[in-house]
């Protein structure tokens, strides 16, 4: 019986085909390498940065807004923050660094969900390269419980040479926590009233009661005591 071979082509066409799969697997993988880095590069650019916090109905807290980086330096912005839930939380007031040496009012909304804010740094004291730089300090309020979102939108930065660029953006998150512990007061303090309540009210039925034996005798009970007594004589004298 004669085996069937194959012929050294066959090999040659399998081992070719495996390289070029080799190959493309290879550069395949090179791309999402530098993929990665060309993600994480953009990343770590310039980002403004929104502090997260947390407060109570009716209390107050603060949050940053940041810059992380400033490659060419900072010579002045422009943005706005805006609350997401303002029936969670408002914005109070704003305040600016001292390295700012030219600032306007900050401009709130008037229902308390956005603000304004622009600052120049006339005197260069933030110099390029510098990181996590300040740009404004913002007075949250809360209003009910629940989580509301702080968004920024950056309108125009400017670097040192007076070359504009867009930084990314991170929003921030206040959190108003329930008022847990001053419900449960409420709640205790409302049974020791009711409680009292039902004592107060027994101690009236009782002395009601007492006070009830104290009165005086009704007028038909009168006039039969009255009648009572006269019987008596008249026996008595017949």
């Amino acid at each position: 019986m004669t085996r069937p071979t194959r012929s050294l082509s066959t090999f040659t066409d399998t081992r070719g085909r495996t390289a070029a799969v080799a190959v493309a697997l290879a550069a395949l993988a090179l791309l999402g390498a530098t993929a990665a880095g060309t993600a994480a590069a953009q990343t770590d650019g310039p980002t403004v940065v929104v502090g997260d916090a947390s407060t109570t109905p009716d209390g107050t807290t603060t949050v940053d807004v940041v810059l992380t980086s400033v490659p060419d330096g900072l010579s002045g912005y422009y943005l706005e923050l805006s609350v997401e839930a303002p029936e969670t939380a408002r914005i109070q007031s704003a305040s600016y660094p001292d390295r700012f040496g030219l600032t306007t009012e900050p401009a709130i909304g008037d229902d308390g969900g956005s603000v304004a804010l622009e600052a120049a740094d006339v005197e260069g004291a933030i110099e390029p390269g510098a990181t996590d730089v300040t740009l404004a300090t913002v007075t949250v309020a809360g209003v009910g419980a629940g989580d509301a979102g702080l968004a920024v939108e950056p309108r125009q930065f400017d670097a040192d040479d007076g070359s504009a660029f867009t930084p990314d953006t991170r929003a921030g998150t206040v959190t108003v926590a329930g008022d847990d512990a001053s419900s449960t007061d409420d709640a205790a303090s409302a049974g020791s009233d009711d409680a009292g309540s039902a004592d107060g009210a027994a101690a009236d039925g009782s002395g009601a009661d007492a006070t009830s034996s104290d009165l005086p005798l009704s007028p038909v009970l009168a006039l039969v005591a009255i009648g009572l007594f006269a019987a008596a004589g008249a026996r008595r004298r017949g």
